[in-house]
């Protein structure tokens, strides 16, 4: 579906969205588990509150601007999913604890000790939790007993951040075997948990989950929430892995054809800064979906150009406009300050991406 706006334009389903958002709150309540999405996807206010009225038990960011902007939009808990050890970051994570339940993810004695200052001198309380790492080589310490002894021995010692569980991040998921990594992660959530408790510690918190390996799970496990953030829009990544399909995605970026120098070349005005040059698995051949044109292939951007092919003529127009389904839809909708937002195919509107820097962020309307 395009829509007559300026492109390159960020063009978001309202419909589909509103759809993703019941389907994957319904998801997590027949798990018995709580919703805790990630904000980093679409960094929009507006997503927000519907997440929040679809019973989302608090919202997971990364930046302290994710989280100035979800308290602004109404969330009362917030999970910071990205160590604040640089001080600005601390202090602003740190003041909203005055006002919101602060919990935050961390895999090193600094990084709790930090925390565990801040929270005294500041003269308020917040939550931490452990990360492991279930396979993805990011963020985390291994499973198992040695880590259980560091977080124990922490847990023992602060104040001020009081422990409140383990989270992981399955997101060796994107290479393929999305079951295999919502496996590895429900393993390291479970033994560490036990290790924990054998050691006198209560784990309250099991935090889990990317999308694929969140639509994956059939059962709770030791898994109580879940973080998916990329369910609200989709994109060519989820239908190559299975998580989505077509219908369900849900943002576009659309661009206007400028050039046809060749009957099986065309060429947008949508280039790497709007449509983000990223594969995200080997399982997406090309960079994005040309939406209605299955013969169209995304095999190049430049900063300005989408180098578009085909095996055989294609009869697209100069002027022409094409809507792309992106292969990740969290680093294009961070490209743009703003989103065209259509209902029933028509335009109603547009939303900020407000949080898409690291300052801190005006408050939304």
């Amino acid at each position: 579906m395009t829509h007559a706006a300026a492109t390159p334009a960020l063009v978001l389903d309202r419909d589909v969205l509103e759809r993703n958002v019941a389907r994957m709150a319904d998801h997590a309540a027949e798990l018995g588990v709580e919703l805790w999405p990630h904000v980093k996807t679409h960094k929009c206010a507006e997503v927000i509150r519907a997440q929040l009225a679809a019973g989302a038990a608090g919202v997971t960011v990364a930046t302290p601007a994710e989280a100035e902007l979800a308290h602004a939009a109404g969330a009362r808990a917030i999970l910071v999913a990205h160590p604040p050890v640089q001080a600005d970051r601390l202090a602003r994570i740190v003041a909203l604890a005055a006002a919101v339940r602060v919990r935050v993810a961390l895999d090193s004695e600094a990084a709790a000790e930090a925390l565990d200052a801040a929270c005294r001198a500041a003269g308020v309380e917040a939550a931490w939790l452990w990360e492991l790492d279930c396979g993805t080589g990011r963020c985390g310490t291994a499973p198992g007993d040695a880590t259980a002894e560091r977080v124990a021995a922490l847990a023992g010692r602060l104040r001020g951040a009081r422990f409140e569980g383990l989270m992981t991040f399955g997101g060796h998921a994107y290479g393929g075997d999305v079951r295999a990594a919502a496996a590895d992660e429900r393993d390291a959530l479970a033994v560490t948990a036990a290790a924990l408790e054998r050691r006198g510690v209560p784990v309250a918190a099991r935090s889990a989950g990317t999308t694929p390996t969140t639509w994956a799970l059939q059962e709770a496990g030791p898994v109580t929430e879940l973080r998916p953030g990329n369910y609200v829009f989709h994109d060519a990544t989820q239908v190559a892995l299975g998580a989505a399909g077509w219908q369900d995605c849900a943002l576009t970026v659309q661009g206007t054809v400028v050039s046809r120098p060749d009957p099986r070349r065309v060429i947008l005005d949508a280039g790497s800064k709007a449509l983000a040059a990223e594969r995200m698995t080997p399982l997406t051949p090309d960079l994005g979906h040309v939406a209605g044109h299955p013969g169209l292939t995304v095999e190049r951007l430049y900063e300005e150009h989408a180098i578009l092919t085909a095996a055989e003529p294609v009869d697209l127009p100069v002027g022409a406009r094409l809507a792309i389904v992106p292969n990740h839809a969290c680093a294009a909708a961070n490209l743009h300050e703003r989103m065209v937002v259509l209902a029933g195919g028509a335009r109603v509107g547009e939303w900020a991406v407000a949080a898409r820097g690291w300052d801190p962020v005006a408050q939304p309307d």
